[in-house]
């Protein structure tokens, strides 16, 4: 009878290990699943992170593309309008350049122009002595340049002839005539023209 009540009692002790083993893999797996699904959603929400960030990364690629380009597209816009500056200076430059020459130019005009009015003058001045007997005779220089700017034709007592009217002149410089603008010509070259005599100064 002891014997049995001893198998008994060693029966059931047994049994309790095996239930505290059991409950204790049980409550070993029960934490493992819990830990595996948190694992794995915290895989799932680190994918979709990295996932978005490589979206983010390739639109930030894309985007530093066009930038690119567009640096590349106004540098060559910049050099295009660097280049047309420096021409543009260079133009400048030789306008500069040809205005200096024109105002001298002007100078030397309005400068000849005076020393040609002085001449006129002094050959007018010259043919009225001339013309008064008073023995004054052009001097052959004179008369060369007195026949130059004049009409060709040499024959004949030379006149004075306006811009604009009918009349020859023995002075340059009669009535409202411009003495700069007057030429001198023949009187018979004159008068083949149409000009007749100017009752003022004949």
């Amino acid at each position: 009878m002891d014997t049995k009540k001893s198998k008994i009692k060693q029966y059931f002790q047994k049994n309790e290990s095996l239930s505290i083993i059991s409950g204790c893999l049980l409550i070993c797996l029960l934490i493992f699943v819990i830990l595996t699904v948190i694992f794995l959603s915290g895989y799932e929400n680190a994918l979709q992170g990295i996932q978005e960030k490589q979206i983010s990364y390739n639109n930030l690629e894309d985007e530093f593309t066009n930038l690119n380009s567009q640096y590349d597209n106004l540098k060559r816009r910049y050099d295009n309008l660097q280049d047309e500056i420096n021409d543009y200076k260079d133009q400048q430059n030789l306008i500069d350049n040809l205005n200096n020459e024109l105002l001298e130019l002007q100078k030397n005009y309005d400068q000849l122009s005076a020393e040609n009015a002085d001449l006129k003058e002094q050959i007018s001045e010259l043919e009225n002595n001339n013309d008064s007997g008073s023995g004054w005779h052009l001097p052959s220089a004179v008369s060369s340049s007195n026949q130059t700017s004049g009409d060709s034709d040499s024959g004949g007592e030379m006149v004075w002839l306006s811009e604009t009217g009918s009349k020859y002149h023995s002075i340059p410089d009669c009535g409202n005539m411009n003495p700069n603008n007057a030429r001198q010509v023949s009187r018979s070259s004159a008068e083949s023209q149409g000009y007749d005599a100017c009752s003022k100064c004949w």
